[in-house]
């Protein structure tokens, strides 16, 4: 389900909208049709590396609403790495679209390096 069978669809989407692609080509916003107006980061305070999926919620307006780190797809669940992960999921805004759905869900996802 989501995906309409199609193969380029998103298995795991929660609706029949965009294409489960962000619009600015770095990967890391997955909310279809919408474009990461601002993008935060918050760094770690820790000693750790991975990669954190962060699963958003976003109304019509682009607010994200609701940030739940650590979905399928993480690599590293440390509460020094989840903690801003979903801050930086909360504070990143996305353009507004009257014809999304009121609640439209995608993924965020932080690859959080050592420093070298």
């Amino acid at each position: 389900s989501g995906d309409k069978e199609r193969r380029e669809g998103d298995p795991n989407a929660m609706y029949y909208y965009g294409n489960g692609r962000g619009l600015d080509g770095d990967g890391n916003y997955r909310l279809g049709g919408r474009r990461a107006l601002n993008k935060e980061r918050f760094l770690q305070d820790c000693n750790e590396s991975g990669i954190v999926v962060v699963k958003i919620e976003v109304k019509q307006k682009g607010q994200v609403t609701k940030a739940s780190p650590g979905v399928k797809g993480t690599t590293n669940n440390a509460t020094c790495l989840t903690d801003p992960a979903r801050r930086a999921a909360l504070a990143t805004r996305f353009n507004s679209d009257s014809k999304a759905p009121s609640k439209q869900v995608g993924v965020i996802i932080y690859n959080f390096k050592l420093s070298e």
